[in-house]
């Protein structure tokens, strides 16, 4: 078919817009028609005023001309000329300085067109003519790389994917600085697809860099941020480029170590997409790496068996990418000053990348044990939960894949040095995860446990840990028992721990308790457990557990010569232990000599404190006293003579008033929970001081006082009169449950008459007792009128208590009462309902 080359090309020329569109449209319908040689002559024909149209003032001429040349590229077989015309047209619409086309989809044509050069040229072989164009397409492209519309710059990465690809490593050399500057720009695009465009590009690149510069160092290093980046698919990309690098990198050995990362961290990503995707890959890495070195490695794998307690649902390595990373353990050291990020994303990214350099390099690590063991110790107190729990996961496998016998005396060492919940934490998750445990390294460990920096502090974690450890010791030893149960130096140990054990877990419990720490149930619970499994060891009960042992743990409780108060630390130890131990025969006296400390040197709040916490344990005296009656009185005497008593005189001031209260308290619970005792005791250390305490200030004192009474025993006549009379005073007590109290404990008194041979002098107690029945009876008539009613009902059970040992007193007294009260419609009720005041 014959066309008119002159009137296509006056109509190329014009200034009618239409009529250059209908020509070049016309073109276009031609190249689907013709034969290829029909289309090569026409294009000869046509081509330089085919490219003029590329700066035509009308954007719709522009676009249809970019469009048409590229029908005819497609068309076309190659050519250089043509090439050659085509790119420098190209770059002069696209690769100046300043940008000539102003419209994007121009632009994004333009690039779609050098791609199809591209892709035409190297998919027919024909690389040598586009290395010849290589300055002016690599213009083009870093103009691109650069522009504005994001649709142009991922194009243009893929035309860099597609030149890399088929370059020769010697030609595009030189051009790679130009390519990679506006690469990296584009790394922190806005765009995902952008970033993950650039990273492809970027990976086919550093395959052609010189690796004597630090052009791929720096490469490597700008791409690094993006394994943390906010999109998956971004992360994967990330891998895909150092799987890329580790499997084509001509130098790729000497890079391993700045490699690798982009791998492992893609298998221990947050994605179950990018992992499935990366593994596979990076089995073909390690594969590529053990047929490379089969000779080293295949001796290596006939020994290679996995450690016994090989962490679970956890994928073993190949042995060629453990080697791969086995070689690359310098980058440790980066790794972990990561960890120390001011970014939270950071320290998280390095831990989990220090977690796949465990896993891959096992016990070949251990040697690494004491650069990393600070910084892991650091992880595992982190604020972040992320961050702490990823530390933990990688203290966890330490432990299990490091040779023990390598690392544990490293471990030791940093724990004596650095008594921080840290580095605890580190050493508890290896030490539980380990195997291979000895008698003595746990002997060690609970030595190191109840010293003051560890057991006797006020950290929480810190203390939960210090639980934690020696549960751990406990189930580890019980291992150990069965194979040298017979064994005496090995029982001695086992004593020595289960001491050991037994001072750290009440240490802690005894700080936490009735503590204010979030965690404070959470340690009480744990401790008990502890306690329980220590018992059962030694097959004892936990109280008899306490007999044995509390008296070492009470040694613990130092500086009590200082003013503390109740908040310092040897207050609260001393609190605690009271209250888990409570009372026992075996240490009572040397817990009162650091009572008596406390009394002495200490402050108001630290002797209240102690004080409440004695008048509560002292109700389960007669569960935890497992003694006779008669030694256990004594016990209970010389506890009160020391340690209440003192208390008891009166003295001026609050405080004073306070710790007569608590000493009343104290007695109080005394007389309920030893009730067998109570009633020698309190006779003879608080009976001289009764009287005077019914008459105090304060209102807790008086109500105290009075229930003593309920178990005081039996006392002389002449002892107690003026504890009887004070009694009966407190009948009009402004509290009134001191005065039902009082109404109640008055039948409850027991006078002890003394056998005298003359009977004068017999007669004359009896008097007395019965002169106090009557005014008792008296009084009690008399507060019967009142209108408080259950102060009427404890009156009337101690009237018909009372009539039951005096009547005919009880008789005369309700007479001389209604007497003086005409027709009380209450005496007469109570004369009814009592038939003995008939």
């Amino acid at each position: 078919m014959s066309f008119n080359i002159e009137e296509i090309c006056e109509n190329l020329q014009s200034d009618n817009r239409f009529k250059k569109l209908s020509t070049l449209q016309q073109l276009q319908g031609r190249c689907e028609k013709e034969s290829s040689s029909q289309i090569h002559s026409l294009f000869d024909d046509t081509y330089l005023h085919l490219l003029k149209c590329y700066s035509d003032r009308f954007e719709s001429v522009r676009e249809k001309a970019v469009e048409t040349v590229t029908v005819f590229i497609n068309h076309l077989p190659p050519n250089d000329f043509h090439l050659t015309n085509i790119v420098s047209t190209l770059l002069g619409r696209m690769g100046q300085q300043e940008t000539l086309e102003p419209s994007e989809e121009i632009r994004l044509q333009y690039v779609q067109q050098l791609y199809t050069l591209i892709d035409k040229y190297v998919g027919t072989g024909n690389n040598g003519s586009l290395q010849e164009c290589y300055a002016d397409v690599v213009c083009i492209l870093a103009k691109a790389l650069s522009d504005a519309f994001p649709a142009v710059q991922r194009l243009a990465c893929s035309c860099v994917i597609e030149l890399s690809k088929a370059a020769d490593t010697m030609a595009i050399q030189p051009f790679t600085e130009k390519l990679t500057k506006p690469l990296y720009s584009m790394l922190n695009h806005k765009h995902s697809l952008a970033r993950i465009s650039a990273v492809e590009a970027l990976g086919r690149l550093a395959l052609h860099v010189d690796p004597k510069n630090d052009v791929l160092s720096h490469l490597i290093m700008e791409v690094s941020p993006l394994l943390m980046d906010s999109m998956p698919l971004v992360r994967r990309e990330c891998g895909k480029l150092g799987v890329l690098l580790a499997l084509e990198l001509r130098d790729r050995y000497s890079f391993f170590e700045r490699i690798i990362p982009f791998v492992l961290c893609c298998l221990k990503d947050d994605s179950p997409e990018v992992v499935t995707y990366i593994h596979p890959l990076w089995v073909k890495c390690g594969k590529q790496y053990y047929d490379e070195n089969e000779s080293e490695l295949s001796k290596q794998e006939i020994a290679d068996i996995p450690a016994k307690n090989y962490p679970p649902a956890v994928e073993r390595p190949t042995i060629g990418c453990r080697a791969i990373v086995q070689r690359s353990l310098r980058l440790l050291s980066l790794i972990t000053r990561e960890s120390n990020d001011w970014k939270v994303n950071v320290r998280l990214h390095s831990l989990k990348l220090l977690y796949q350099f465990v896993l891959h390099a096992e016990a070949v690590m251990t040697a690494k044990f004491f650069e990393i063991y600070g910084d892991v110790a650091r992880a595992c107190r982190d604020e972040e939960p992320l961050v702490n729990a990823e530390a933990m996961k990688v203290a966890d496998l330490m432990g299990r894949l490091f040779s023990y016998d390598d690392w544990i005396e490293h471990g030791f060492d940093g724990l004596v040095k650095n008594a921080k919940d840290g580095y605890l934490k580190c050493f508890y998750f290896m030490f539980t995860a380990s195997l291979g445990t000895k008698l003595g390294d746990l002997v060690r460990i609970s030595e190191i446990l109840i010293q003051n920096e560890f057991s006797q502090t006020l950290k929480p974690q810190l203390q939960l840990y210090v639980l934690k450890m020696v549960e751990t010791i406990l189930l580890k030893s019980s291992e150990i028992e069965v194979k040298s149960e017979h064994d005496e130096q090995s029982n001695s140990a086992n004593q020595d721990l289960n001491l050991n054990c037994y001072i750290a877990t009440i240490k802690v419990m005894a700080l936490s308790f009735d503590s204010e720490q979030s965690n404070a149930a959470e340690l009480q619970e744990i401790g008990n457990g502890i306690l329980a499994k220590i018992a059962n060891r030694q097959k004892i009960s936990i109280s008899a557990l306490h007999e044995n042992l509390f008296v070492h743990a009470l040694t613990y409780v130092q500086n009590l010569d200082a003013a503390l108060d109740d908040l310092t630390e040897p207050i609260l130890l001393l609190n605690g232990l009271i209250n888990i131990s409570k009372l026992r025969a075996t240490y009572l006296q040397d817990l009162q000599n650091k009572i008596n400390l406390v009394w002495e040197n200490s402050a108001d709040s630290a002797k209240v404190k102690i004080f409440t916490s004695i008048s509560i344990v002292m109700l389960q005296w007669s569960e935890t006293i497992d003694r006779p009656v008669a030694e256990s009185t004594e016990l209970l005497r010389s506890f009160v003579m020391c340690v209440v008593e003192p208390h008891l005189q009166w003295r001026a001031g609050a405080n004073a008033e306070s710790m007569r209260s608590l000493a009343m308290a104290t007695l109080c619970a005394m007389s309920q929970g030893a009730i067998e005792e109570a009633s020698f005791v309190l006779p003879d250390c608080v009976g001289k001081y009764l009287p005077n305490l019914l008459e105090d200030r304060a209102v807790a004192t008086r109500h105290y006082s009075v229930k003593c009474l309920f178990n005081f025993g039996e006392v002389g006549v002449e002892q107690l009169k003026p504890i009887a009379y004070a009694t009966l005073q407190r009948l009009d007590d402004p509290a009134s449950g001191i005065r039902e109290l009082a109404a109640a404990v008055i039948p409850k008194l027991r006078p002890k008459f003394s056998k005298v041979a003359v009977e004068e002098e017999g007669k004359f107690e009896y008097e007395i007792w019965e002169a106090f029945i009557k005014k008792a009876f008296d009084m009690m008539f008399l507060h019967y009128e009142g209108p408080e009613v259950r102060l009427q009902k404890s009156i009337k059970e101690s009237i018909a208590l009372l009539a039951e040992k005096y009547p005919e007193i009880c008789k005369d007294s309700y007479k001389r009462t209604a007497a003086m009260s005409y027709n009380s419609l209450s005496l007469l009720e109570l004369q009814s309902e009592l038939p003995i005041l008939v």
